[in-house]
């Protein structure tokens, strides 16, 4: 299974930046241009505890997080239908597309449902697949609060709901939501231990998030965080870039961000479509100094770091990730327990600098080029890509 690449980001595509990773949509639609915060470190002295943060980061430099699933699934159910709610952006379309031979390895129906983005559009696809009673359901970033009313529906149908890229879903009684809360704070985490480790003691850093991706939002204050614990030299401001501004004004913004504060020595950004077409932008203007760190990066964020562009990112393993809300869909219909990282909701994690893209960018990065053959022996079937 390959992924594949597109340029264009649309304002829907961005929301659905979750298919690399940490993320999730939130309802907020502000066009607020930008603003800065800082956090900087009492005291003049430099210090970073590089052991610390060395050893946070080391699972995760040269090899893959741990595979998600170690136990073997009790009972497949074959022949059963899982629904899919689409909601209409080329990243749901890739989700749907890394089903399809998960489905038909497990022995499974996927059915598509066109939920689209739109309030109502959103609660008659619900509608319709609670009708349909499928065996359960998988929703991809679709805003917890467009369809949180229909959840009692399914749960008293005994319908499971799998969830990935959505936030504020525990409440409503949903298990195990993939890429959600703590898979964002783990990213903030081990993004802000990577610069402590390898970008010097006296970092002034720049995290550029998106006001309307609340992902990013925690992401970014987990950065903050852990930062001040590893590097208390270190400092760092806070930069808001508006979904609005992705793939036609951003990468402007970010040269004039740093045009203004001359003393930024890196730039971590929230999710990496954030830095589309930056590169050039930054050599342009001749600021290629400033080393950056990126998140959860697509084909083209690979690109940049093939090229150089970029000095790492933290890669998040999507076609992994969709098989797991498969299997995690048939253990909840079976009703086996969630175990490992599959249970914490924490996708396969790997920070890829220059060396490590040894594979074709435009396809997307998968920690296990063997996950098919993988999931296939869990659920004992063959097949498998």
């Amino acid at each position: 299974m390959h992924l594949t690449a597109r340029r264009t980001v649309p304002v829907t595509l961005a929301c659905l930046a979750l298919a690399f990773g940490l993320a999730a949509c939130g309802s907020d639609d502000s066009s607020s241009t930008s603003s800065s915060g800082a956090s900087t470190a009492s005291g003049s002295a430099s210090k970073v505890d590089k052991a610390a943060a060395l050893g946070a980061i080391k699972p995760y430099i040269g090899q893959p997080s741990a595979f998600p699933v170690t136990e073997a699934l009790k009972k497949v159910p074959k022949g059963s239908t899982i629904a899919f709610t689409d909601c209409g952006t080329p990243i749901c379309g890739l989700f749907w597309d890394i089903l399809q031979p998960a489905a038909k390895t497990m022995g499974v129906k996927m059915k598509r449902y066109k939920a689209g983005s739109a309030a109502n559009t959103v609660s008659d696809a619900f509608d319709s697949v609670l009708a349909d009673k499928p065996g359960a359901v998988i929703v991809a970033g679709t805003p917890i609060e467009l369809w949180k009313n229909k959840l009692k529906g399914f749960q008293d149908a005994k319908i499971p709901v799998v969830t990935t890229g959505i936030l504020g879903t525990k409440q409503y009684g949903i298990q195990a939501a993939q890429a959600a809360e703590d898979s964002s704070e783990l990213g903030g985490k081990l993004l802000a231990d990577y610069v402590a480790a390898n970008f010097g003691a006296d970092s002034k850093v720049a995290f550029y998030d998106i006001p309307e991706l609340t992902f990013t939002g925690l992401t970014g204050q987990t950065f903050q965080n852990e930062l001040k614990k590893v590097c208390p030299s270190c400092s760092t401001r806070v930069v808001h870039i508006p979904i609005a501004t992705l793939g036609n004004t951003a990468p402007n913004r970010l040269v004039s961000d740093l045009q203004a504060h001359p003393e930024t020595t890196a730039m971590v950004f929230g999710t990496d479509e954030i830095q589309a077409g930056f590169p050039a932008a930054r050599q342009t203007a001749g600021l290629t100094k400033v080393k950056t760190l990126g998140n959860t990066p697509n084909p083209q964020g690979l690109q940049y770091v093939k090229e150089g562009k970029t000095n790492a990112v933290l890669g998040v393993d999507l076609p992994v990730l969709t098989w797991v809300l498969l299997d995690q869909a048939a253990r909840q219909m079976a009703g086996q327990a969630l175990t490992g990282d599959e249970a914490k909701g924490l996708p396969v994690l790997q920070f890829l600098k220059p060396e490590d893209i040894k594979f074709d960018p435009s396809k997307g990065w998968t920690g296990y080029p063997d996950f098919g053959q993988r999931f296939a022996k869990l659920w004992g079937v063959g097949g498998g890509t």
